[in-house]
């Protein structure tokens, strides 16, 4: 399940990326209309509405009712089914841990597209306190 979400599709695009996470944020900390989602915090509503589909696909999100107060058509609600997310970075790798409302744990390592290389090199050193990098 949880793992789907991670991996990437045949063209190499993340099923895991920038929109789908706001949306699991927003979604977190409250239930929402598409258009609230996209609205509040920039999603493209095209865009908003595919990884709806593909987050409430992987049981991440759900229905939870509608609005219909000043609107001529109700809107869904969407709510998160995720209790609560950690996302660590060590060793070159994303590690995503979530434990979703229903009690079913689930832990995961975000892939990098195959188009991209991931660099063996060793992160620069730190600068010590005064030292500022040369423009």
């Amino acid at each position: 399940m949880v793992e789907d979400l991670l991996l990437y599709d045949s063209d190499g695009q993340s099923l895991l990326d920038d929109h789908a996470l706001r949306i699991l944020i927003a979604l977190h900390q409250e239930s929402l209309t598409a258009q609230e989602i996209a609205t509040r915090y920039r999603v493209p509503i095209a865009a908003c509405y595919r990884r709806i589909r593909r987050l409430a696909s992987l049981a991440l999100i759900s229905e939870a009712g509608f609005v219909t107060e000043g609107r001529r058509r109700p809107a869904r609600l969407y709510k998160s089914e995720v209790d609560r997310f950690q996302i660590m970075y060590g060793n070159g790798k994303m590690h995503l841990h979530l434990l979703l409302r229903n009690g079913t744990e689930a832990k995961t390592v975000v892939g990098v597209p195959p188009d991209v290389g991931v660099s063996e090199r060793a992160p620069p050193p730190p600068h010590e306190v005064g030292e500022y990098p040369s423009a």
